[in-house]
């Protein structure tokens, strides 16, 4: 029993019942997810039951039963009629280690829609997540929808760009190769962190990973989960057990499909890039020999900043827009002051270097202020607006989380949001300074 149950079990009425979820739920739960999340019931995605299990085992790094909600009808003879979960994770804000929450898995029997049971659980696992310290909680769901409990479209997810094997001028062919890829295993996991911090090079939020995470992606997921990892180490031939590079991908569709590449900084990029689209076309020829099933080409589905996009330039096909990560953040003069060292130093690498001041923001629904002195944020504080719009920088609803997130500049918040601005100069650029647009591409832990 939890020391701590967030309210639940709760009685809904009308014989529904919530409460938190136990590993006898199991069976009932991945055949829920699979007839609720599955676009086609003719054709179920059977991943989505094994990933529930994953969930539920007990082995994951950080996600139990426990954390799963279920809304139970007692007249229905228990069945599960509503469920989502909570993944707890770390992320980093330009290095700076933060807590994630992640709900997941978010759906509702349609029989039982627009009674409010999605809202009463985000209220249990809001509450646990909060109780586990973390000061962000972020998922990926449909449009508009999480948008009524908080979130804001404020991080990019997905996105990419593509490698064509019959585009005119990618057909790199070498007389020898000079590199070799093989599976990781277990024993790799400490290569691969170094390894994966090349892959984050340049990106502001990035998802933090220990020796259990990394032992639980490289052994336990059920292979065909998305949330499954397939990491692979590419090796110089003359040079065997010294990994250069590593690779995560799958075969999705008509291509192979990249959701990680780093490259050591002693290695090029291109190099090892035209490498890599040179094995997936043999690794394609020799499926097209076996199912009779062409692939086009590789796509690098790494955001829209990563490292590869430069070391491979014009190759590769024009930038796939990405969606978007929703983002909550209760307390936000919480979160500024945790990530404060990142802020005094944008400032000290500024052209208000030493800055002190007073920046009253405005988000209409909520105000705070940022106090520096000599460049060192010395308060989040508050004020009580004389008007509306009283305020240095103002921002409607959750755009402000899309600037501090740096997917967007206010520059572009203000050409939608017409009451989304910096009243003054001076706030014009300290507003530029601390919160600049800078790219993401976040691996999250499913």
């Amino acid at each position: 029993m939890m020391r701590n149950s967030f309210g639940l079990p709760q009685n809904l009425g009308d014989s529904l019942v919530l409460r938190w979820a136990t590993p006898a739920d199991t069976e009932a739960l991945a055949s829920f997810n699979v007839h609720i999340h599955s676009d086609d019931l003719d054709d179920p995605e059977i991943w989505l039951a094994r990933w529930t299990e994953d969930l539920m085992r007990g082995d994951h790094p950080t996600t139990r039963a426990s954390d799963f909600t279920v809304v139970v009808d007692e007249n229905a003879g228990g069945k599960i009629v509503s469920s989502l979960n909570l993944i707890s994770q770390s992320w980093a804000y330009d290095g700076i280690p933060f807590g994630v929450g992640r709900p997941e898995l978010v759906g509702t029997d349609p029989d039982y829609r627009r009674r409010g049971l999605v809202r009463a659980q985000m209220t249990a696992v809001h509450a646990k997540s909060a109780a586990r310290g973390e000061l962000v909680q972020a998922i990926t769901g449909i449009p508009w929808y999480y948008r009524l409990f908080g979130y804001g479209m404020a991080l990019d997810l997905g996105g990419g760009r593509d490698f064509l094997w019959d585009r005119p001028g990618n057909d790199s062919k070498v007389e020898e190769e000079l590199y070799q890829i093989r599976p990781a295993t277990e024993a790799d996991w400490s290569i691969l962190q170094t390894l994966y911090e090349a892959h984050n090079r340049g990106a502001l939020i990035s998802r933090q990973r220990d020796e259990e995470t990394w032992r639980y992606e490289l052994t336990i997921p059920n292979p065909i989960s998305v949330y499954a990892r397939h990491f692979y180490l590419v090796e110089l031939i003359d040079s065997p057990h010294q990994p250069v590079a590593y690779v995560e991908y799958k075969q999705f569709g008509n291509s192979y499909f990249v959701r990680e590449l780093g490259v050591r900084p002693d290695h090029s990029w291109r190099t090892v890039g035209l490498y890599l689209t040179r094995y997936f076309k043999k690794l394609a020829d020799v499926l097209y020999e076996k199912e009779e099933k062409r692939l086009r080409g590789v796509t690098f589905g790494l955001g829209i900043g990563h490292p590869i996009y430069e070391a491979l330039g014009r190759q590769l096909e024009e930038q796939r827009r990405p969606y978007a990560w929703y983002l909550r953040v209760p307390d936000l003069p919480a979160f500024l002051r945790h990530i404060a060292p990142i802020l005094e130093k944008r400032l000290a690498e500024s052209v208000l270097t030493g800055y002190s001041g007073t920046c009253r923001v405005n988000l209409y629904q909520q105000q705070f202020t940022l106090v520096f002195a000599q460049g060192k944020l010395q308060e989040v504080g508050s004020y009580e607006p004389k008007s509306v719009d009283d305020g240095d920088l103002q921002f409607p609803d959750t755009t402000f989380l899309s600037m501090l997130f740096g997917r967007n500049s206010w520059e572009e918040l203000n050409a939608v949001h017409a009451d989304c601005f910096p009243r003054t100069a001076e706030a014009a650029v300290l507003c530029s300074i601390l919160f600049p647009k800078k790219p993401s591409w976040v691996v999250g832990l499913g």
